[in-house]
């Protein structure tokens, strides 16, 4: 019975043995796996630092963008009141144009008209100069005469001629 009861206790014994053998194998896989798990948190917190440090930056960004595009929008705002009144500077610019314009072809007309009297004038001048010339042609020869007749009538005939010859030299 007593080295029944040993075998018995003998394979228990094992069978003991074998369980510990069993549960230090799954304590060193649980150890194992726990130290997995515990790098996979440290780099799990070291990524989630990262994304933070990197959200952070993205902010900053955000932030300067925004600043930046209400600059943008302020200067777009100036640019479009630049513009227009720009556009209605050119439009009044145009318009002093379009006067000047109507202005310089009345001019240019009168310089045609006033070129044109001038014509008629210069050809009235040569016109009267000649005139002169018959008078004065006329006045020397009745002058002559009258000198060679004596003639009363004769003198006041000259003397009304020098008056038209007067007359004509100061219209010339």
């Amino acid at each position: 019975v007593i080295i029944h009861e040993r075998d018995s206790l003998s394979k228990k014994s094992q069978d003991f043995s074998s369980r510990i053998s069993d549960l230090e194998f799954e304590r060193n896989s649980v150890i194992s796996h726990t130290q997995d798990l515990e790098a996979e948190v440290k780099s799990s917190r070291q990524s989630v630092a990262g994304l933070e440090s990197e959200k952070a930056e993205l902010c900053k960004k955000l932030d300067q963008n925004s600043s930046t595009m209400s600059e943008l929008r302020s200067e777009n705002e100036e640019l479009k009141t630049s513009l227009k009144e720009g556009k209605e500077s050119a439009r009044l610019l145009n318009n002093e144009k379009c006067n000047l314009l109507s202005r310089l072809e009345n001019a240019n007309k009168d310089i045609e008209a006033s070129h044109a009297e001038i014509s008629k004038l210069s050809s009235k001048s040569e016109e009267t100069k000649e005139e002169l010339r018959v008078i004065i042609h006329e006045r020397d020869f009745l002058s002559g005469m009258s000198q060679g007749f004596g003639s009363q009538k004769m003198a006041s005939q000259i003397q009304v001629m020098e008056a038209e010859v007067n007359s004509l030299r100061q219209s010339v």
